[in-house]
């Protein structure tokens, strides 16, 4: 598939494009239904056919990741933001994201102390989106003032964001050695 004859086979199904198979085939088996000619309230034949072509690609892992390149290409990679209504999903997700944003900082500076800036073309190349699909999370470390533009243009962790960071690091090792500690006395029954 070229670019110029692009076809969006996630909107086609209604679906994301991180959904899982299960949820892929439990949509298109609804649509299918739906759309299928010999149905006599909302039967169309071209929406159909174009089902069955998008259920086809997209359920092929082969052909759906030369796809997804594509995809890339004419919508843009975009960060996939659960929503179940209750934005707890969404929270989680945008904690991962600024932890894997200051671990990228960090470890630029901790491997060169003299040029510690990452510029934001590797950002969206890391993560796979545009920058403005970041700047939420740039926005809010820097104001913890974790991370700092430098006059370079570049972004950086500060001594904060490291301080940040390390303080995380003991309170998940703490909390797993409490963890394993409180499965030790379960054999003695």
């Amino acid at each position: 598939m070229e670019a110029n004859s692009f076809v969006d086979y996630y909107k086609i199904m209604g679906v994301r494009p991180d959904v899982n198979p299960d949820d892929l085939n439990r949509r298109f088996h609804r649509l299918a239904k739906r759309y299928h000619p010999d149905n006599p309230q909302t039967g169309n034949r071209d929406r159909f056919d174009l089902l069955v072509e998008a259920h086809n690609l997209l359920k092929d892992t082969g052909k759906r990741s030369q796809y997804d390149v594509i995809y890339n290409q004419v919508v843009g990679p975009q960060l996939i933001y659960p929503t179940n209504g209750n934005g707890a999903d969404t929270v989680g997700q945008d904690v991962d994201i600024q932890d894997k944003l200051l671990s990228v900082f960090y470890s630029k500076r901790r491997h060169n102390i003299r040029d510690p800036g990452v510029p934001e073309m590797e950002l969206e190349r890391i993560f796979g989106c545009k920058i403005e699909a970041l700047e939420f999370h740039l926005w809010y470390l820097k104001e913890k003032r974790w991370v700092e533009r430098l006059e370079n243009g570049m972004l950086s962790v500060t001594v904060e964001g490291i301080d940040h960071i390390n303080s995380e690091h003991h309170r998940r090792k703490t909390t797993m050695l409490l963890m394993d500690r409180t499965g030790e006395g379960d054999d003695l029954d």
